[in-house]
């Protein structure tokens, strides 16, 4: 956090001078009090105690600009602060390495980061900084004046600031529209965080981590600003407050020059010395106050830097993790998967076990076996969703481990069984923010039979829209890119029966593509028409082969039609 705040060393400079300023003016108008009210004397010239009231009156004035300038500063500071601090944090989540991707309770850490740990940094925190070095120069600059004057003081002086109690009136609808447009940019904001932490694996599959992070970075200015403009009003409020509560105190005081004039009483010193007291007390009960909260959140921030710091995969380096290029990808349209003796294993427990198996361009595969049987683990580890990893995969001879995200995602889309929608248009959704040529997202959305109108929008996380619409959104993004492969795992489980049957029908008639269905829900109608269907079983893959040649050979196969078809 320290190391945060020399970035803006500039704004802390300014906030620097202003803050010493402030303990300097009162000092100064403390000193003026005793000038003037020691000349309050019977048989003074007015027209110099006048001139006096002038000056004091130009001095106090400075003084509300100076503390004013400051208050708007440290707002602003603390504001672009907590804007950098988000930024880090999202930046580094998007451009962690697709083996880290979230999981519940991760998400969980990010979002409380987002939307209480920062609050909490900037109410415990830089607020308390600030508090911390303003007290401090007030307590040296206006002890050592104090001491300096040598003068004690047993009256005090009624502080009038009856009128200062309708400024909250004033400034309460004001302040009621900016805390409410607030509150609403931060639900925005929390909304959107939440939408790309669950959308993690489908913004890492289809490579749009610059364009999620430039939508983040809207709202998350979006909101600051907004903070910033209710911060505003109420620091405004305030100094108009604190403006009638002098001017009461400017009234009380030349009343009491006026019985001075008459004789009635001597004053003087008194009041500078009251003024030097009344000053001092607060920042000596808070120099404690700031060192406590400070320390409070020492965890939090400790927090914050390890997961702003977090090492990245793949993706680390100048760009933060996040490469996005445009070049055509190098494969073939119809791309060939080949994996070598792969073997995965997970808390000491076997996922995949030695998985040899080509699939060839172009062709249609099934993949079938029981929950647990290595299906998924299969192509998340193509997708580099695993550290612990033997063996070799390949797409069209080039290793895996040798490509980047970016490149395996522009050959090979993963259509995983939930589908990941973000507050907009269907349209958007589709083309997930990135600019595309009408006749290929028409393309696209024919093959993908999408009905809906694009400019529908999807809302309440897409509840607003079928299980099946959403499926097909889904396909049709990953057809929006010249891809190889096609990989569609487990994508109708939740669909029903006549949906389901359409969306294997539609990816059975990718004729370009290398298409691999995994499914324990396949259809009758549809299995004979896959080039081989792939049996799985602890890991091992059991047997392949046509339905026919599978039902004759491989009994676990034929069990598991016997169940499913009766």
């Amino acid at each position: 956090m320290i190391r945060q705040l020399l970035k803006y060393k500039w704004y802390i400079a300014i906030i620097l001078v202003l803050i010493i300023v402030e303990p300097l003016m009162n000092s100064i108008l403390n000193f003026w009090l005793q000038r003037l009210f020691n000349n309050a004397i019977p048989g003074e010239e007015k027209f110099y105690v006048l001139r006096l009231l002038t000056i004091g009156f130009l001095l106090w004035m400075l003084k509300r600009i100076a503390v004013f300038s400051s208050a708007v500063l440290k707002t602003r500071f603390i504001c672009n602060a907590k804007q950098d601090i988000k930024h880090k944090l999202f930046s580094n989540l998007i451009g962690l390495d697709t083996s880290n991707v979230l999981n519940e309770a991760t998400s969980g850490e990010y979002i409380s980061l987002f939307v209480n740990d920062i609050t909490i940094l900037e109410n415990r925190f830089y607020n308390q900084v600030m508090g911390l070095i303003s007290s401090i120069f007030s307590v040296l600059i206006l002890g050592t004046s104090f001491f300096a004057l040598n003068v004690k003081l047993a009256c005090a002086i009624l502080i009038f600031g009856v009128m200062s109690m309708f400024v909250p009136v004033i400034f309460s609808k004001r302040l009621n529209n900016k805390n409410l447009m607030y509150s609403k940019s931060i639900s925005k904001f929390t909304q959107k965080v939440k939408e790309y932490i669950v959308a993690y694996p489908t913004i890492k599959n289809y490579a749009i981590e610059r364009t999620i992070l430039q939508k983040f970075e809207e709202a998350n200015k979006e909101a600051e600003n907004r903070k910033f403009d209710s911060d505003y009003e109420l620091v405004f409020a305030n100094n108009v407050g604190a403006l009638f509560s002098w001017f009461m105190q400017f009234v009380g005081v030349g009343y009491g020059i006026m019985l001075v004039l008459n004789g009635e009483i001597l004053i003087g010193t008194v009041i500078a010395a009251q003024s030097f007291a009344n000053d001092l007390g607060l920042p000596l009960q808070n120099i404690i106050t700031n060192i406590n909260s400070i320390r409070s959140v020492k965890e939090i921030a400790n927090r914050i830097e390890r997961l702003s710091s977090e090492e990245k995969g793949e993706d680390k380096g100048e760009n933060k993790g996040i490469v996005i290029t445009e070049k055509l990808s190098c494969f073939p349209n119809a791309c060939e998967i080949m994996f070598d003796k792969v073997n995965l294993k997970i808390n000491n427990q076997v996922i995949i076990d030695n998985f040899t198996f080509k699939f060839e361009g172009g062709k249609k595969y099934l993949i079938v076996g029981v929950n647990g049987s290595g299906k998924s683990s299969l192509f998340k580890a193509l997708k580099k969703w695993f550290k612990n990893c033997s063996g070799d995969i390949l797409i069209n001879g080039c290793k895996v481990d040798s490509l980047k995200n970016e490149e395996i995602s522009r050959e090979i889309s993963y259509l995983s069984e939930s589908v990941s929608l973000f507050s907009g248009t269907v349209g958007e959704n589709i083309s997930l923010y990135r600019k595309y040529e009408t006749e290929m997202l028409n393309n696209a959305i024919a093959a993908a039979h999408i009905e809906l109108n694009l400019h529908h929008e999807i809302k309440d996380e897409s509840r607003n829209i079928s299980s099946g619409e959403q499926r097909r959104i889904e396909i049709a993004r990953s057809l929006l890119k010249s891809v190889g492969g096609l990989i569609f795992d487990e994508v109708v489980s939740t669909l029903d029966i006549e949906t389901a049957y359409e969306i294997e029908k539609m990816a059975l008639e990718f004729d370009e593509k290398t298409v691999i269905f995994i499914s324990h829900n396949f259809s009758g109608k549809l299995v004979r028409l896959y080039d081989e269907i792939l049996v799985m079983d602890k890991g091992k893959l059991v047997d392949h082969g046509k339905y026919d040649d599978l039902i004759k050979s491989c009994p676990y196969f034929k069990k598991i039609c016997e169940i499913k078809f009766g």
